[in-house]
């Protein structure tokens, strides 16, 4: 497990998709976003050396969005820490089975974007949702920043005490499934339902809220230096 600050564990990277560990200052401890499948191994492992192992030790799960790489894994760990999963409601129901999502459509993309575009038409992850965020200033000092467009209901979620900014696939710090160097981008267009409307979002976003110290996202390493110029380059993308 990476430790990246005193709050903050990258909890798996086995794959993809990262999955992130904040601990809070009342030792309360979030998951967000919970990985593929093939990952719980390492996933289960690196939650046991960060002192994740029994009910109760898990606050919440909060998924950034609703795809497999990023919600494989929730009712599998629901069920493990007797905890709840929480989304935004517009999500809720292709979580829950209730809604079929539309497929997804690679167009000229790299071939891994085909598989992986397949993988989730045929195997979109499936977990009873807890609750539901509400927007703006949120539980746990939380602020939910919607960003609809990767997924109907895709969020960024900035933990206010520690300045840490999860931006799901909104906002990533690398190119899947690249993880050795650094390049912010916004979301990507073979695997969102509408990538200028989020794109716009998170520029929005970025705009209102205080500058973080930590950007955590779905793909990529933490940012931590020079954030400001990065993420004022992205108005440009």
């Amino acid at each position: 497990m990476e430790k990246v600050a005193p709050h903050l564990r990258l909890a798996s990277r086995a794959i993809i998709a990262n999955v992130w560990l904040l601990e809070d200052s009342m030792h309360r401890k979030f998951l967000i976003d919970t990985g593929y499948v093939l990952e719980r191994p390492i996933l289960r492992l690196s939650l046991w050396q960060a002192g994740v192992r029994r009910p109760g030790d898990l606050t919440a799960i909060l998924l950034t969005h609703r795809h497999a790489d990023h919600a494989s894994n929730a009712e599998w760990l629901r069920e493990i820490y007797d905890c709840p999963v929480i989304c935004h409601a517009a999500d809720a129901p292709f979580l829950e089975g209730k809604a079929k999502a539309a497929p997804m459509v690679p167009g000229a993309a790299a071939p891994h974007d085909k598989f992986f575009c397949q993988f989730e038409d045929h195997f979109p992850p499936r977990v009873k949702v807890d609750d539901v965020y509400k927007e703006g200033r949120w539980k746990w000092n939380f602020k939910v920043l919607p960003v609809p467009g990767h997924t109907e209901g895709s969020v960024m979620l900035f933990h206010k005490p520690t300045k840490t900014l999860f931006s799901g696939d909104a906002l990533l710090t690398g190119i899947p499934p690249i993880r050795s160097f650094e390049w912010l981008q916004l979301a990507m267009p073979s695997y969102s339902i509408d990538f200028e409307t989020c794109r716009g979002h998170v520029r929005e976003h970025l705009q209102a809220i205080p500058e973080p110290k930590f950007v955590c996202a779905g793909h990529g390493p933490p940012v931590t230096e020079n954030l400001r110029k990065k993420l004022k380059s992205l108005g440009k993308c």
